[in-house]
């Protein structure tokens, strides 16, 4: 879990969710893919925040599959990706969306799948 903050993110029902990095502490760059998963209130205040930007245009240029809720696309665009989205940027707001992106990760990290 990677937060705006070191204490970590509250949940929609005010649960707090420990993080382990913060975002300006844990670039996109050391994992081999993120998920961005996050309110519309949350994207609103990420929009101006500098590491969460380069978090997402980092994702992108180093060819990282990414999961993301809609509520994210403002970020995506804010961060000059969303025109450049391709099939490694994975939708997981239904259902099977989280299966499918880790599905897609799990198979990149076994080498059945290419990224880029």
């Amino acid at each position: 879990m990677i937060a705006p903050a070191v204490g970590g993110a509250t949940a929609g029902d005010g649960t707090l969710i420990e993080a382990q990095q913060k975002i300006g502490g844990g670039p996109s760059v050391l994992y081999d893919s993120v998920a961005i998963l996050l309110s519309e209130g949350g994207c609103q205040s990420l929009l101006t925040n500098a590491a969460a930007k380069d978090f997402v245009s980092d994702a992108f240029a180093h060819l990282k599959f990414v999961g993301y809720v809609q509520a994210a696309l403002p970020l995506f665009e804010k961060a000059g990706v969303a025109a450049d989205m391709d099939d490694a940027f994975i939708p997981i707001d239904d259902y099977n969306g989280p299966a499918a992106f880790v599905a897609l990760a799990a198979s990149f990290a076994n080498g059945s799948e290419s990224r880029g």
